[in-house]
């Protein structure tokens, strides 16, 4: 344990020792028409406070707040006061010693008290002495320690958030690839297009997708061009309806949240020849709200129970981070009839 625990600390602590000090030698009646004689007197059971309550509050008293030991810090407390009352008693002895030495002038006092009595009267002051700087530093340290577990939980936030954003972009980069993959041996003009909106996609997760925040019209941008990847890949095969209602396109968001749901709207798509799948996309904005709603064919077959609709793995990363970004202020419904899968997700910003 090292001995100065806290800058900031000590500069409060010898800061009110000087108010302390400058108080007491202003209304101190002892040796008033010899300075030297005051300074001995008063300057000697001073310096014994002030380096007592120095060690109680920089040696003795950190690693028991650190360790939550609440009953140790009233035996310190305490035991600190009767060692400073009989500190204090020594030294009137000795400066009793000084006056019949006629080194200092004597003082109206006459000679020191009994031990056990002047124990018991330095004991009360020294108590309350300790007790004001003793407070001072468990709140000093509490302080301390309540701001580094807030940037611990906002450092381990921040490290969750990212790590979730992380397993999004693999999964993601993988089916735009094959996509271009197969369209490269069969329609390169349409590969090139492709290749230049997945180009616009990567340069989003370059400079917004690490962001904190990005504009509500740059995050809808990156969706549209997505839609343009899957609109090209499914060609006639896919009726696709989108629809954007945004009041505010400046508007902060978290990115990537709605990537998901719309990700997983194509890859679910019902895929019949006979019938014509369709993808349904629709985001409004509402005074302080947003809505995004994602409907999708389904086919019979793939008609899922309710628990496996919601156990992907995509979904489970997205409901933890806006748990994380939006506690309390997001609602993200899934449910599914005979024919479509539809998500919504709300959030309040």
């Amino acid at each position: 344990m090292k001995l100065v625990q806290g800058k900031q600390f000590n500069i409060l602590f010898f800061l009110l020792w000087l108010i302390i000090v400058a108080v007491i030698w202003v209304v101190s009646d002892y040796h008033q028409h010899d300075p030297f004689s005051k300074i001995i007197f008063l300057g000697l059971q001073l310096f014994i406070l002030i380096l007592t309550t120095y060690i109680l509050c920089n040696i003795l008293l950190p690693p028991i707040i650190m360790g939550n030991k609440i009953y140790l810090f009233i035996v310190i407390l305490v035991g600190i006061s009767l060692i400073q009352a009989t500190s204090l008693y020594y030294c009137d002895v000795f400066l009793n010693f000084l006056e019949q030495k006629k080194i200092i002038s004597p003082s109206l006092d006459g000679a020191p008290d009994e031990l056990f009595v002047a124990i018991s009267s330095f004991t009360p002051i020294a108590l309350l002495l300790n007790m004001g700087f003793g407070g001072l530093r468990f709140l000093y340290d509490h302080s301390r320690l309540s701001e580094k577990n807030n940037l611990l939980q906002k450092n381990l936030l921040e490290s969750q958030i990212a790590t979730l954003q992380a397993q999004i972009n693999p999964h993601f980069t993988f089916n735009i690839l094959n996509h271009i993959h197969i369209l490269m041996q069969t329609n390169q003009d349409k590969a090139s297009v492709l290749l230049l909106k997945y180009a616009d996609m990567l340069r989003y997760q370059l400079y917004e997708g690490n962001k904190d925040l990005t504009s509500l019209m740059v995050e809808i941008s990156f969706l549209k061009d997505f839609i343009t990847i899957e609109g090209i890949r499914w060609d006639n095969r896919l009726s696709i309806d989108c629809s954007w209602e945004i009041r505010d396109p400046q508007t902060k968001i978290s990115p990537f949240l709605f990537f998901t749901l719309l990700e997983n709207a194509f890859k679910h798509v019902s895929k019949s020849t006979s019938n014509l799948g369709f993808v349904t996309v629709k985001m409004w904005q509402e005074k302080t709200k947003i809505h995004f709603v994602v409907a999708n064919s389904i086919s019979t077959a793939t008609i899922l129970p309710k628990n496996r609709i919601e156990s992907g793995l995509g979904l489970y990363n997205l409901r933890k981070r806006l748990e994380l970004i939006y506690p309390d202020r997001h609602l993200l419904k899934t449910q599914q009839n005979e024919t479509e899968y539809i998500t919504e997700l709300i959030i309040q910003l």
